[in-house]
C-alpha cells in the first residue's frame, strides 16, 4: 500500500509539473490572481485535479438552481452593428453563441454548495467548461421587456442578478463584457458585467434548458 507521500516525492512532482507546463503570460497571470484571491480553494482544487488523474471533470461546477423557468421564443442575435449603435463602447464581439431557436430559460451557478465568492479568473474558468447553451443579450432583452408577465421573475428582485455570457463583447480598452440582469427602481434592467467581476452567492448564469 501507498504510504502519505514524503517531502521528496511532493517536490519531485512538483518539479516534474513545473518543467513541463508552457508558462505563457497569460497562465502564469491566471495563476497570480487565483492563488491571491483565494489560495485556500486553489490548494483543494488542485488535490482534486490529482485525485482525478490529472484531469480536469468538465461541467462539474455547474448547478442549476431551480428557482425559475420561463419560455422564451426564437430570437435572432444582434449584429455587431446593432450593438455598437446601442452601446458606443463595444468595440468588438469576441463570441456570440448563443441560441437563436425557442428556449426554456433556466438558472445556475459554477459556485460550490457553501462556497462564498470567486474571482473573475475563476468564475470564466469554471463557465466556459459549461457544455450547455448560455443565453445572451437578445433574451435578457426580451425578459427586461416582458418582466411583468413572470410574477416569478418579479419575486426574484433583490435577491440575486442573471449573468448571459452566450455574448462576449470587447470595450475601446480591451475589457471583455457579457450582457446582464440587475435590479433598477424595482424593476429588471440590462446592463453589463466584465469578465474581471466576481462572482457571489447572488450571481445566477442563464441557460438554456429545465
Amino acid at each position: 500500500m501507498f504510504g502519505r507521500p514524503g517531502n521528496d516525492q511532493i517536490l519531485t512532482v512538483l518539479t516534474v509539473l513545473a518543467v513541463n507546463t508552457p508558462w505563457e503570460e497569460t497562465l502564469a497571470e491566471q495563476l497570480q490572481v487565483a492563488i491571491a484571491g483565494d489560495s485556500k480553494t486553489v490548494g483543494k482544487e488542485f488535490a482534486a485535479f490529482i485525485r482525478n488523474g490529472f484531469r480536469v471533470n468538465v461541467g462539474d461546477f455547474f448547478r442549476k438552481t431551480g428557482e425559475l423557468t420561463i419560455n422564451i421564443p426564437a430570437l435572432p442575435r444582434p449584429t455587431y452593428a446593432q450593438l455598437q449603435k446601442k452601446f458606443s463602447w463595444i468595440k468588438g464581439v469576441e463570441s456570440n453563441a448563443s441560441p437563436t431557436d425557442a428556449v426554456t430559460l433556466s438558472l445556475g451557478t459554477v459556485l460550490r454548495p457553501g462556497e462564498g465568492i470567486i474571482n473573475g479568473v475563476e468564475y470564466e474558468r469554471r463557465w466556459i467548461s459549461f457544455t450547455g447553451r448560455f443565453l445572451g443579450y437578445q433574451h435578457l432583452r426580451w425578459l427586461v421587456d416582458h418582466q411583468d408577465e413572470f410574477p416569478a421573475l418579479m419575486a426574484l428582485l433583490d435577491q440575486i442578478y442573471i449573468d448571459g455570457p452566450g455574448l462576449v463583447v470587447v470595450s475601446r480598452g480591451k475589457d471583455r463584457g457579457y450582457p446582464c440582469l440587475i435590479q433598477a427602481d424595482r424593476r429588471w434592467d440590462l446592463d453589463w458585467s466584465w469578465t474581471s467581476d466576481n462572482l457571489g452567492q447572488s450571481g445566477r448564469l442563464a441557460v438554456s434548458g429545465k
